[in-house]
């Protein structure tokens, strides 16, 4: 028996959290929180999910920062298990510079912008992840 795909859901909006969480298991997907930066690098290296969901505007550790030492760690670390990272954000970008800071200082694998329709994140989520594993989870 396959097991469900794990989102490592990281916002410290607790009505955020609570709704990805409840659309994501939903949809066939074992779901883990982390409500700073901190929390998200350690959930993340100690048992890696098979896609990180993660807000940019977070206490002390941003998201883009995150998302970097996850990425640095993964290329490493020969040992670490690689997976992609969604970044979430309300800022939009303006600028092909924003653009490119988002998508190569970051390392991110994809941005999806605030706010969002739960159908569009669960299309994204579905797309990053490799096709075997995200057929594990529910449509």
């Amino acid at each position: 028996m396959s097991r469900q795909p794990t989102v490592l859901v990281v916002d410290d909006e607790p009505d955020i959290l609570e709704t990805l969480d409840f659309a994501l298991r939903r949809r066939g997907f074992l779901v883990r929180t982390a409500e700073d930066g901190e929390q998200a690098l350690e959930s993340a290296k100690q048992d890696p999910p098979d896609i990180m969901l993660l807000d940019v505007m977070l206490p002390g550790m941003n998201g883009y920062e995150v998302s970097r030492k996850l990425k640095e760690w993964m290329s490493v670390d020969e040992d670490a298990q690689e997976f992609p990272i969604l970044l979430l954000t309300a800022r939009r970008v303006n600028s092909v510079e924003r653009e490119e800071f988002v998508s190569t200082w970051s390392r991110a694998d994809s941005v999806v912008y605030k706010p969002f329709s739960l159908d569009r994140l669960i299309s994204s989520v579905k797309t990053l992840l490799p096709p075997a594993t995200s057929a594990r989870a529910v449509s």
